[in-house]
């Protein structure tokens, strides 16, 4: 699906279809969004604006780390965001910025730039009157995107933190372990994205003109603090993890310092028991009728001396 989005005076429009193409080298500034673009519109795309094959193909690979590449009459631009659903870390947009038109494409169907649509809907004499400034919104947009992501990231992160000093729970360290695979994606996409991002930002690029060259040097700074944001989730991950890991070793020696107190109580009570049990003719108390009901009334006042002295020491 292609659409062509214009600034008519202070009008936002519309065109789907090819026929927007034909008015994308007029000069007029627009931006094309391509969705999903089948093999007639991947090729009117190559002939009406002369993007590049490489740079098409990687576009429409599933999987691209971030990238920026200059070419003769556009630049090349992958960048990542966040996904909506947790089956899916993050979902990338390919961005191709000529002299008077910007494309946004698609592999799938997706609500990323639906906000910034909406945003830009308002104000259209703003933002198609120069395609760099929609390139410039669709960056900032996926930072923004990433950090709201990174930010639940460390609400989780100490929430799980924050339940293991609570309660032992069976599954908090599968939950934890879940977490740090995410948050371990989005650091090595972040990673490689700063680096874009910062590559955009020096302004030696032809197709970023000085006046939106501090606006990208802003959003490039706002990358390099949502990868230090990360950094935090990864220490809020290892200190959730060591608290639970405190919590399980010091629920282990309460169990075990019961047991070993049970233990110990019972020992003297097993001894008791052997020595009259033992097959000897002339045993104290043998012949009492009264006997055995000494010798457990004594194991019992045993039992219970020893079991107030280990209550006492917290042992019980």
């Amino acid at each position: 699906m292609l659409r062509v989005h214009r600034c008519d005076g202070k009008e936002w429009r519309t065109t789907e279809g090819a026929a927007g193409l034909e008015r994308a080298r007029d000069g007029s500034p627009c931006w094309i969004e391509a969705v999903e673009p089948d093999a007639a519109e991947r090729a009117l795309l190559r002939e009406k604006l002369g993007l590049h094959e490489l740079a098409l193909g990687d576009a429409l690979e599933k999987e691209h780390p971030p990238v920026f590449r200059e070419f003769d009459d556009h630049v090349f631009i992958i960048v990542h965001a966040p996904a909506t659903s947790e089956q899916r870390s993050t979902r990338k947009v390919a961005l191709f910025l000529g002299k008077t038109w910007v494309v946004t494409l698609l592999r799938k169907p997706a609500p990323l730039l639906d906000p910034l649509i909406e945003q830009m809907r308002r104000h259209p004499n703003h933002y198609l009157v120069a395609p760099e400034r929609v390139a410039h919104a669709i960056l900032s947009h996926m930072a923004d995107v990433f950090e709201e992501r990174v930010d639940e990231l460390i609400d989780r992160a100490e929430g799980l933190e924050e339940e293991a000093t609570e309660r032992v729970s069976r599954d908090l360290l599968p939950r934890l372990h879940q977490l740090r695979r995410r948050s371990a994606h989005f650091a090595r996409v972040v990673r490689v994205q700063r680096d874009v991002y910062q590559s955009i930002a020096r302004g030696d690029s032809p197709f970023f003109s000085r006046e939106i060259a501090p606006y990208l040097r802003d959003v490039a700074d706002h990358m390099l603090r949502i990868y230090d944001l990360l950094e935090s989730v990864r220490d809020g991950i290892l200190a959730a993890r060591d608290t639970y890991l405190t919590a399980v070793n010091n629920q282990l020696n309460l169990a075990m310092r019961t047991l070993t107190a049970v233990a110990t109580i019972l020992l003297p009570l097993g001894l008791v028991a052997g020595v009259f049990g033992m097959n000897f003719e002339h045993l104290p108390l043998l012949k009492d009728p009264r006997g055995f009901w000494i010798v457990v009334a004594g194991m019992a006042a045993l039992a219970g001396v020893m079991a107030v002295f280990f209550k006492r020491r917290s042992w019980l």
